[in-house]
């Protein structure tokens, strides 16, 4: 499985923060916090603008920008952009890579420690499904990383 934003979970998360119990609160605000950082998005990301059919500001600023004078339009400036591009698909194929046997064993004793610590019963069924994930050879790089990410903030 991998660290995708799954619409119906961050929903319910969105939910919780409505909840009298600020303890509630807290841990479902810090989870969208490190569901979003491991996902690679930002609030920008998950809004929809007011009007969807203009262009953001940031968009226009963008397009006046384009027409800046530069003296070498040579290949150079697209080989920028092809490097740019094998970065990305870098990311993702680290992202997606599956764990070594080292890195199950971190998995399964972070999973373990953060069972101890009392999460919600969401975090909890989470938490349940890694370990199946994990046997099923489902789970993928960018899942540890929330993993460690998750233990280190609820350590703190």
């Amino acid at each position: 499985m991998l660290a995708n934003l799954d619409r119906a979970q961050f929903i319910e998360l969105l939910r919780t923060l409505g909840e009298e119990e600020d303890e509630a609160v807290l841990t479902a605000a810090r989870d969208i916090h490190a569901k979003m950082t491991v996902a690679g998005v930002d609030w920008d990301d998950l809004l929809v603008p007011e009007h969807p059919d203009e262009p953001e500001e940031d968009e226009e600023d963008y397009e006046d920008d384009a027409d800046f004078d530069d003296e070498d339009d040579g290949d150079e400036q697209g080989d920028d952009l092809d490097d740019d591009d094998d970065d990305e698909d870098d990311e993702e194929d680290e992202d997606e890579r599956a764990l070594s046997d080292e890195e199950k064993a971190e998995a399964l004793s972070l999973i373990t420690r953060l069972l101890d610590k009392g999460v919600s019963a969401d975090t909890k069924e989470e938490l349940e499904e890694y370990k199946q994930d994990i046997d099923e050879g489902e789970f993928a790089a960018m899942d540890l990383r929330y993993l460690r990410a998750l233990h280190k903030r609820l350590s703190s």
